[in-house]
């Protein structure tokens, strides 16, 4: 029997009909380039529905972009099919597993004698779409040519999907690293609600101020329907630093630290806000992981924008070529506080300013704060208190335990103690980060492949510690230390007492004063004694001399290098092998700006009111060379924190504090106390029992950042074990 061939008329429409829907879909990718997924598969079945005679078409999208499964189903308007969309979504489970099994054509068979034809297609790794028809007439669907469709839609929409997903990738990756999506995230619902158990709702109407320059203790706001201007009130008018809109919240560093705030927050959209009081928000960081990340991550970023843009509530009048004025900068640079600054060599109208009020060289530099604060000349401690910094501070309490120096071994054992819930107090006399605060790089920390400055790394510490409740005293030195019984009284330059069960001294060592020359007549006037940024700024295009030979030496003139036209290292020994890191070795040599000068001392400074000319004698042969220079730097050698513990603790001939094994079985009792009780003392405890030294400052300890954490961190395991004898 001859097989009757089809009208050549409508064989030739129907090829038409395929490539022209052929061609459609061939040109989709280009329409969902930049799509997001959900809107490509949407695309794809409404190509379907036009193509092909559906009554469903469905699709459901896997979990693969970082998003809940996507299901989508597409209902044709004409259908005479009286199904729900949710009888369809059942229908659809048993085929779709079955599908996914491999046993599809058992359970199409069974659909098909009801008149139910379900075709699937896989898109790649994505999920599957799919269309269905019912009704008797159709039980042969799909033809060739649909299934050709639906194949060739398949694979088209996997390819675009794959881009897509790339796509989306790439835009989570810019979103993470871009520093102003960081500072001003905006929180989702589902956030917000787990921060809801930990503030109240109120509703802020359009005008209200929820915070002025100079209040303490104000909460972190979370907007939930409201909008706020952050502006910064100057003597010129108000300066605006941003907009919040509803998800957005408030604060920066000085909020989690319960400081003063440096900015005003005023709505100009009425609303519900959800106020998180300062206490309410450190037990909220310190039990949600992922929202602590976001909001430490945006108030540093936010502080470092004040800082960056001077938007701080603090503004510094000085002269660069004043010693006082480079103490302030410094301090206030070194705490991360924001501020301007105002320099009276390039500023001729406020020096005229300043003349008719006839403030004297001697009043200078001028400090003006929260709009009404006005200093002269004021001490790092008038400044800090003045500032508000240690507002959150209470003498009359006694602690679990006080940490003596913020230095990196301070810090860490601040960071472990706090958050391990020991009420712990950090005193520091100057600001975090110790003589490491002041290293422009450290490259050979552990965790940062490109290096960190030491006062990068002293500030997220900082934080860190305040993030789990740890408080700090700044500009405050303890001059003597009470042990006749405890609970211990640790006695400050003003007079204040603090109490404390445990201590950990972490107090570090100072840079030696070479005794050749007279090094005070120039401090301040171009002798420094830390190289950063605030430094670096004073030595561009110029020559200028290090001292020493260690790792902090090595560190400030490879830092100096880039900032000055030549770096003079003067080293007393013979090489830098004993007393460097070979990293720095390498570095050092092999930079053309440096100029290594091993068996070298200082023999002469010379200059009318600041620095103008150093000179120094090679060892081995005598010969003297001078080089005109505004600038020396002076890292050689350490001499321990420690006159303060004398009679107290036992020292070793040098100064440092014997602990542990290390402290002596017979001790002269005019120099050092005896070990007092019948147990051996801990690791890292001194003398006096609850009493542990760490870091820099402890005999035999290792001069690297590294082990001064670690010892900071090993020192609260043994302050448990002394707080439990009490």
């Amino acid at each position: 029997m001859e097989e009757q061939l089809e009208d050549p008329a409508q064989e030739i429409k129907r090829l038409r009909r395929c490539i022209n829907d052929l061609t459609s879909l061939l040109a989709l990718p280009a329409i969902w380039r930049g799509s997001e997924p959900s809107q490509i598969v949407q695309t794809l079945l409404d190509v379907l529905f036009r193509m092909l005679s559906l009554d469903f078409a469905y699709a459901r999208l896997s979990d693969a972009f970082g998003v809940m499964p996507v299901e989508i189903l597409r209902v044709a308007e004409d259908s005479k099919i009286t199904l729900s969309a949710q009888e369809v979504r059942t229908m659809l489970g048993d085929p779709l597993a079955a599908y996914a099994q491999g046993s599809l054509p058992q359970i199409r068979n069974q659909l098909a004698v009801e008149g139910i034809a379900i075709v699937p297609a896989q898109l790649g790794v994505h999920g599957e779409i799919g269309v269905i028809v019912l009704g008797s007439n159709r039980i042969g669907f799909p033809e060739k040519t649909e299934s050709l469709l639906l194949s060739v839609a398949a694979n088209e929409a996997s390819i675009g999907l794959q881009e897509a997903r790339l796509l989306s990738e790439q835009k989570r990756i810019s979103a993470e690293l871009n520093a102003e999506n960081q500072m001003w995230p905006v929180l989702t619902e589902a956030e917000i609600d787990r921060a809801r158990p930990y503030g109240r709702v109120r509703r802020v109407e359009i005008g209200e101020i929820l915070y002025r320059p100079g209040e303490v203790g104000r909460p972190c706001f979370i907007l939930l329907s409201v909008s706020l201007e952050i502006v910064q009130p100057t003597i010129n008018g108000e300066r605006l630093v941003t907009i919040l809109r509803p998800g957005m919240f408030t604060g920066e560093a000085g909020t989690i630290a319960g400081q003063r705030t440096v900015v005003q927050a005023r709505v100009i959209q009425a609303g519900e806000i959800l106020e998180v009081r300062p206490e309410e928000l450190r037990t909220f960081v310190a039990h949600d992981a992922s929202l602590s990340e976001i909001l430490l991550r945006a108030f540093m970023l936010r502080r470092l924008m004040l800082i960056d843009r001077q938007l701080g509530n603090v503004v510094v009048i000085g002269s660069r070529h004043s010693a006082d004025t480079l103490r302030l900068r410094e301090f206030l640079s070194r705490n991360g506080h924001p501020f301007s600054y105002i320099d009276l060599d390039m500023d001729d109208a406020y020096r005229n300013l300043l003349d008719r009020f006839g403030i004297a060289v001697s009043e200078i530099p001028i400090v003006i704060g929260n709009g009404t604060m006005v200093l002269r000349n004021p001490s790092t401690s008038q400044l800090a208190d003045s500032l508000g910094l240690n507002d959150n501070i209470d003498n009359s309490s006694l602690h679990d335990l006080i940490i003596v120096g913020a230095g990196p071994a301070g810090l860490a054992a601040a960071v472990y103690a706090a958050s391990e819930g020991i009420d712990a107090l950090v005193i520091e006399s100057h600001a975090p980060g110790g003589q490491a605060g002041s290293s422009s790089k450290i490259e050979n920390y552990l965790g940062f492949p490109t290096g960190v400055s030491g006062q990068e790394l002293a500030t997220s510490a900082t934080k860190q510690a305040q993030k789990f409740g740890a408080k700090m005293a700044l500009a405050r030195a303890i001059v003597q230390l009470r042990c006749q019984h405890r609970p211990y009284e640790l006695v400050m330059n003003d007079g204040t007492v603090f109490f404390a069960r445990t201590i950990v001294i972490a107090t570090g060592a100072y840079y030696k004063k070479p005794t050749a020359v007279n090094l005070d007549r120039f401090v301040g006037h171009g002798i420094h004694y830390g190289a950063t940024f605030l430094e670096a700024q004073l030595c561009e295009g110029e020559e200028v001399i290090v001292v020493g030979g260690g790792n902090s030496a090595g560190q400030a003139a490879v830092f100096l290098s880039q900032h000055a036209r030549k770096v003079y290292m003067l080293v007393r020994a013979a090489t830098l092998s004993e007393s460097m890191s070979h990293y720095l070795i390498a570095r050092i040599s092999g930079n053309p700006s440096i100029e290594l000068l091993c068996n070298s001392e200082l023999a002469d400074l010379e200059g009318e009111s600041a620095l103008e000319k150093v000179s120094w004698v090679n060892k081995l042969n005598g010969e003297v060379r001078s080089v005109k220079a505004h600038h020396l730097f002076i890292m050689a050698g350490a001499s321990p924190n420690t006159s303060w513990l004398r009679g107290r603790v036992a020292l070793d001939e040098k100064g440092f504090i014997l602990t542990g094994r290390d402290l002596p079985l017979v001790v002269d009792p005019d120099r050092s106390p005896l070990w007092p009780l019948s147990r051996p003392p801990f690791m890292l405890e001194s003398s006096l029992p609850g009493v542990f030294a760490v870091g820099d400052v402890r005999a035999g300890s290792v001069k690297r950042v590294a082990s001064a954490v670690g010892e900071g961190a090993i020192s609260v395991s043994m302050v448990h074990r002394a707080l439990a004898e009490l």
